[in-house]
C-alpha cells in the first residue's frame, strides 16, 4: 500500500518544492517506487525541476481537474528513474478554465487513489500550494504523513500555529517539520528551540543554504549533481521519519 505524504509550507520561497524532489530521488535510488503529484496549480515547480519543457505535457492535473483529460494520462517517467511525476500544468488554458468556473476538490483525492491504483508507487508526494486553502486540507486529510517546510524568518514562524492546527485537526499524527535555506553561522542552540517552540513539534532536519543548490539554477535536482554533499544526509533523514523507520 502508498504511504502518501504531503509536503507544506505557510508561505512561498521556502523550497518546498525542490525539497520533494530531492526527497523522491533518493527514495527511488533506495528501491521504491516514487509518484509526485504537483497539485500547486498557482505556481507549478515540479515540472521545471525535473526538465519538462513547457507546453510538452499534451496532459496534466489541471487538465484533468476540468475534465480534459484522464489522471492516468498525466503521467510522466522521470529517464533513468523508478518515479514518475504528474505535472500541474504547463500552460495557461487550463488554469483559464478553473478559475473561471472552478472544479471539484474531491477529484484531488481521486486523482490519488487512480494513481495508486494504477501504477502502485511505494511513496506518493504530493507537492501543495501554499498556505491554508482547500487543496492542501484535502491533501493532508487523506496522507499517512505530513512534511512541513519552513525558514527561520519571523514571517514564516508567524503560520505555524495554523499549519499545526491543521494537521492535529485532521489526525495527521507523522510528521516532519523542516528548517531549509539556514544562513551559515546560524547556531542550532538558538535556531531549533525557536521553531519547535513555535510548531510544538520537534526539527526533523535544519538544512544549510548552500550555494551550490542556487549554482544548479533548476538545471538538476541538488542529489543527483551532489550525491555526497552534506545536505544529501538531511534529506535522508526526511525520509526516514515520513516512512517510520525514526522518531
Amino acid at each position: 500500500m502508498a504511504r502518501v505524504i504531503t509536503m507544506h509550507s505557510y508561505r512561498g520561497g521556502t523550497g518546498k518544492s525542490s525539497t520533494a524532489a530531492n526527497m523522491g530521488l533518493l527514495l527511488a535510488a533506495e528501491g521504491l517506487r516514487v509518484g509526485i503529484l504537483d497539485t500547486d496549480i498557482q505556481s507549478p515547480a515540479v515540472d521545471t525541476i525535473f526538465g519538462v519543457p513547457p507546453g510538452a505535457a499534451t496532459c496534466t492535473f489541471a487538465d484533468y481537474l476540468v475534465g480534459r483529460c484522464e489522471i492516468e494520462e498525466a503521467v510522466r517517467p522521470v529517464p533513468g528513474q523508478d518515479l514518475f511525476i504528474v505535472p500541474s500544468r504547463t500552460g495557461l488554458s487550463a488554469i483559464n478554465e478553473i478559475m473561471a468556473d472552478g472544479y471539484d476538490v474531491g477529484l484531488l483525492n481521486e486523482a490519488v487513489t487512480r494513481l495508486v491504483a494504477a501504477f502502485r508507487p511505494d511513496v506518493l508526494l504530493l507537492d501543495t500550494h501554499t498556505g491554508i486553502n482547500t487543496e492542501t486540507v484535502m491533501a493532508v486529510a487523506g496522507s499517512d504523513a505530513l512534511v512541513i517546510v519552513t525558514r527561520a524568518h519571523r514571517l514564516d514562524l508567524a503560520g505555524a500555529a495554523e499549519s499545526v492546527a491543521l494537521a492535529d485537526r485532521l489526525g495527521c499524527g507523522q510528521r516532519a517539520v523542516v528548517v531549509n535555506m539556514v544562513p551559515e553561522g546560524t547556531p542550532d542552540a538558538d535556531l531549533v528551540p525557536r521553531v519547535e517552540k513555535a510548531y510544538g513539534s520537534p526539527v526533523t532536519a535544519v538544512l544549510p543554504y548552500v550555494p551550490e543548490m542556487a549554482e544548479l539554477a533548476g538545471e538538476h535536482v541538488f542529489v543527483t549533481a551532489h550525491p555526497r554533499h552534506a545536505l544529501v544526509a538531511g534529506y535522508r533523514e526526511i525520509n526516514s521519519v515520513v516512512l517510520g523507520d525514526a522518531g
